[in-house]
């Protein structure tokens, strides 16, 4: 089977074309502009090219698309929304579109932003939904636009909203700048000393994803299910990395959503899936890596 990875060079991606290349033929396309340390197999074939730019014929050329390339962070939606716009939504658009013309299974890496500030943790597929920024609006956007197609066009499509994802090789997201910070002996300043955060480890979202190319029709929570507040997270990293650093309190900043815990109860059903790795097994894998 032929697959192709948008944003394959990222955290996520590489973890998934890694998995996948030693049964499939796995292309990635990327603008290589974020950063990991996860070396990429040289099975995988590279291209390096913006999606933003037309890979009609590339998307033809296989038989499952992982969508993954996005303006992911909160803070850069806001900051710049058009961009946010042109990538998110007009690029995803032309992928869309592509997979239906050409036949193509479409699996879509959504997120949990979806849901805005919810009062009922954990929170059910069925919650109203209620963006909270920029990007947050670019992703219901584009899992409605799916939607439209696969009943207009009989896309076949799944659809994950994903939770707050973590391991090894990351550099960018709030756990391994947390790391970084306490065993430098850094104080931490927390935005929020109520948020509750979701962590799913990219083990277990990599078990989902290989599950979803033999689905269709599904949009479903991936996330652990269990929920950890940024105090309890800090003082978790703190504790093993046996820092002398002071953990410092702000306001939450604005537009991130304030507290998720994913219902996925589903997931679990329709993938025969669990999650396996503990946030403690998880991080010390990165602490000790």
């Amino acid at each position: 089977m032929k697959i192709l990875i948008t944003g394959g060079a990222g955290f996520i991606g590489k973890y998934l074309a890694n998995r996948l290349c030693s049964e499939h033929e796995v292309t990635i396309i990327d603008n290589f502009y974020r950063k990991n340390n996860i070396e990429l197999n040289n099975k995988v074939k590279t291209i390096e090219q913006d999606i933003t730019n037309d890979f009609e014929e590339l998307i033809s050329q296989n038989d499952i698309i992982y969508h993954l390339a996005a303006i992911s962070q909160v803070m850069t939606s806001i900051k710049d929304p058009e961009l946010t716009y042109k990538v998110n939504i007009e690029a995803t658009k032309d992928i869309v579109a592509a997979c239906a013309k050409h036949n193509k299974k479409l699996i879509f890496a959504s997120s949990r932003e979806v849901y805005g500030t919810q009062t009922n943790l954990p929170v059910k597929l069925d919650a109203e939904l209620n963006p909270e920024n920029p990007y947050a609006a670019s992703k219901l956007a584009s899992e409605a636009l799916i939607k439209s197609y696969g009943k207009s066009y009989n896309l076949s499509y799944n659809i994950v909203r994903m939770s707050n994802v973590y391991g090894k090789g990351d550099v960018e997201r709030v756990i391994p700048v947390f790391i970084d910070m306490f065993e430098n002996n850094q104080d931490v300043e927390l935005y929020g000393s109520e948020k509750i955060i979701d962590f799913v480890h990219i083990h277990d979202i990599i078990d989902a994803f290989v599950k979803l190319k033999d689905k269709s029709g599904l949009t479903l929570n991936l996330g652990s299910g269990i929920k950890t507040t940024l105090v309890e997270l800090a003082n978790l990293i703190k504790e093993l990395t046996n820092s002398n650093s002071n953990i410092n309190i702000s306001s939450e900043r604005q537009g991130e959503v304030g507290k998720f815990q994913a219902d996925i109860s589903k997931t679990k059903t329709k993938l025969d899936w669990e999650p396996k790795t503990t946030l403690r097994e998880g991080l010390k894998q990165m602490i000790n890596s």
